[in-house]
């Protein structure tokens, strides 16, 4: 017999049920709180630095983007640790991952802020502008090529 579907939540149920997760989360996560004051920080700077609207609406959407990230990151990891108590490296990997992408938020949001901050508060503008970008796409070969030189070891050591 089918299980039957799930009771659909009103709108301030479901408002209830995510205002709980938010509160849970800022109490018990380390890296969230860190995150939120990061984010205040970020956009109070923004409005005393004179962002455009928006400028100021980039770093809004980033610093969403970066406790979006945590919160995944700590539901994802709470899970794998309901799913697999015991140490596995299949939930290691798990969770590696999810940390992988809260901290490819943060750097987003870093890169972000460096881009827009950095004019205002430097003589070296034009060239940070041509730089970043450059530094950027550069680490992100960086670690591709990290990851396919370790699995092509990984896979000799198999064979």
């Amino acid at each position: 017999m089918p299980a039957a579907p799930p009771p659909v939540r009103s709108f301030p149920k479901a408002l209830a049920c995510a205002l709980r997760g938010l509160r849970h989360a800022a109490r018990t996560q380390r890296h969230f709180r860190a995150q939120l004051v990061i984010g205040a920080v970020a956009l109070l700077a923004a409005a005393w630095a004179g962002l455009e609207a928006l400028e100021v609406a980039v770093v809004a959407v980033t610093t969403a983007i970066v406790l979006g990230a945590e919160l995944l990151n700590s539901a994802i990891e709470t899970l794998t640790d309901l799913v697999h108590p015991d140490l596995d490296p299949a939930a290691a990997v798990v969770k590696d991952v999810s940390a992988a992408a809260a901290m490819t938020a943060a750097a987003l949001a870093l890169t972000v802020g460096v881009l827009l901050f950095l004019p205002r508060l430097s003589r070296l503008s034009s060239l940070a502008a041509r730089g970043i970008p450059l530094i950027l796409s550069l680490l992100c070969l960086a670690i591709l090529s990290a990851g396919v030189l370790r699995r092509r070891k990984a896979d000799r050591r198999e064979d």
